[in-house]
């Protein structure tokens, strides 16, 4: 059950004061050492699916004090990282690493899902809306393979020509045009693409100029800037999915909240017993319980709960 007291200064934070000096100096940290155990930990953080706490050194000089002590302590910790966590250095540095790490970038743009107006429409009881929206689903697919699909084109040969034209007429028709343009869209491009496989025998060229046309012509793009155009913004919207589900304060949120919740479910009254030069919990259930559990069980009751208060009201600004 090794304690780790990363624990203790992240999400237990509150706000205020600089009361981090005294409370390091008793810790034998310093203030970087600290910013960058929470840096390391929010940033890491944001591809986990759980809470998990790297070491901090000064764990055996809190385990050495006693309950009060140790809330006391949580307190003082509490305000330092909440203030660091909430600067606005901070949120921009985490802005940079997801924009590195996970394509996130705030352009400031409105985006959703075809998906979920699917969803929407089917929660209100509108099948003609759900359908529509189903159509748009399946419409934007298409369109997203195809820009993926241009670039490779340049690559066909007679053999791949022959292959594909067939899948892409299939392709074509799941895509779902439904109004007439659409409609006459399609048969135009299914037309082309019997013509590229034709040409590909005499002028490979032009075979791939009239498929890469073909594929356009069904997906609505009409011309090189369109394409470019398209594709840049499916990079954005993209990007402002990816930053819209790591934002910082949500995240940083989501777990205060799950912490405080983890700190009810301590038993500071179980037993332990020394088993093979190590203690461990009487109750087998324990046992097995995550390692932030047991460094919880260790901290103590005044120390824990103390953490899970200032996470509560640390949550409710949030």
């Amino acid at each position: 059950m090794r304690f780790r007291l990363v624990a203790l200064v992240f999400a237990c934070a509150a706000g205020g004061a600089w009361a981090w000096q005294e409370a390091y100096a008793r810790l034998g940290v310093d203030r970087d050492t600290f910013e960058r155990t929470i840096t390391r930990y929010m940033y890491e953080a944001v591809g986990r699916s759980h809470i998990e706490m790297p070491p901090l050194p000064g764990s055996k000089i809190v385990l050495s004090m006693n309950d009060a002590a140790r809330a006391a302590l949580v307190r003082e910790c509490g305000l330092a990282a909440k203030a660091f966590v909430m600067s606005p250095a901070f949120q921009a540095g985490y802005d940079a690493y997801i924009r590195n790490a996970y394509r996130a970038v705030d352009h400031g743009i409105q985006v959703s899902s075809p998906g979920s107006n699917m969803d929407a429409a089917l929660k209100k009881g509108d099948p003609d809306a759900a359908q529509a929206a189903l159509a748009n689903v399946m419409r934007e697919s298409f369109r997203k393979g195809v820009l993926q699909r241009l670039p490779s084109i340049a690559n066909y040969d007679k053999g791949t020509m022959e292959t594909m034209a067939g899948v892409d007429s299939n392709m074509i028709d799941m895509s779902g045009p439904s109004s007439a343009a659409e409609k006459a869209a399609a048969a135009k491009a299914k037309a082309m693409l019997q013509e590229a496989v034709k040409l590909s025998s005499t002028d490979i060229a032009r075979a791939r100029e009239t498929y890469r046309k073909a594929l356009m012509t069904a997906a609505g793009l009409q011309d090189e800037a369109q394409i470019k155009s398209s594709a840049e913004d499916d990079q954005r919207r993209e990007e402002q999915e990816n930053y819209n589900r790591m934002r910082l304060r949500p995240n940083l949120k989501k777990r205060l909240m799950e912490f405080a919740a983890l700190v009810k479910t301590v038993d500071f009254q179980a037993a332990t017993v020394e088993k093979g030069g190590k203690r461990v919990f009487v109750n087998r259930t324990y046992e097995g319980r995550s390692e932030l559990w047991k460094m919880l069980y260790r901290l103590g009751p005044g120390g824990a709960n103390a953490a899970a208060q200032i996470a509560q009201q640390w949550a409710a600004e949030l």
